[in-house]
């Protein structure tokens, strides 16, 4: 967790120096890009299969081997347990790694690209959308992604994820002539009004 704040917190501190530097739809890009990749390191690439695990459907509690160890592995009560590839610890921390980068940087850039584009029209309305988007994803998501991954695993959460990141990347990519900020409008209507 603590990790996960500092690197955010240092996410947010460079997003607006690479905005100017770089340009913001252009580092919006990288970060959807950027998120696109990690959900392609998420996907179960192996080495081996998921282990079995003795399941027991109405406890809350851990399953005790007679080892007194915790057993770990696969409900093999959902059909895809039995042919699901491992994730393996080297693709889990690379994708959390990518993704604690390039998460909170798209969330900045898209609000600070947001605010640009109203210029000194009234910006609560539009900011409060956003923020409503993006908490009922947040309230929605995880009862659809669990049916999801409890359906089909792992792999198709993976695939989901990666079809949404590359749609914002390709929908910034053949939308940024609209993306302009309000001066720029401003600009662009005053060359054909006088010319």
């Amino acid at each position: 967790a603590v990790v996960s704040t500092q690197s955010t917190g240092m996410t947010f501190a460079i997003a607006t120096p690479l905005g100017k530097r770089f340009g913001e739809r252009k580092m919006m890009g990288i970060a959807f890009t950027m998120s696109a990749l990690a959900y392609i390191l998420f996907y179960p690439m192996g080495p081996g299969y998921i282990p079995k695990i003795e399941w027991t459907p109405l406890s809350n509690v851990s399953i005790i081997n007679p080892n007194n160890t915790e057993v770990t592995g696969c409900n093999w009560q959902n059909k895809w347990c039995h042919t699901q590839h491992r994730l393996s610890i080297a693709q889990f921390i690379a994708a959390n790694s990518i993704l604690l980068f390039s998460y909170p940087l798209g969330v900045v850039l898209l609000l600070s690209r947001t605010s640009k584009i109203l210029g000194p029209h009234p910006q609560g309305t539009v900011m409060g959308i956003l923020t409503a988007v993006g908490s009922f994803s947040r309230a929605v998501g995880p009862a659809i992604f669990t049916t999801l991954f409890q359906a089909f695993g792992p792999p198709v959460i993976a695939i989901v994820m990666l079809v949404v990141c590359l749609s914002g990347a390709v929908i910034l990519l053949f939308g940024a002539t609209h993306m302009h900020t309000f001066e720029r409008r401003i600009q662009i209507l005053n060359a054909e009004i006088f010319t």
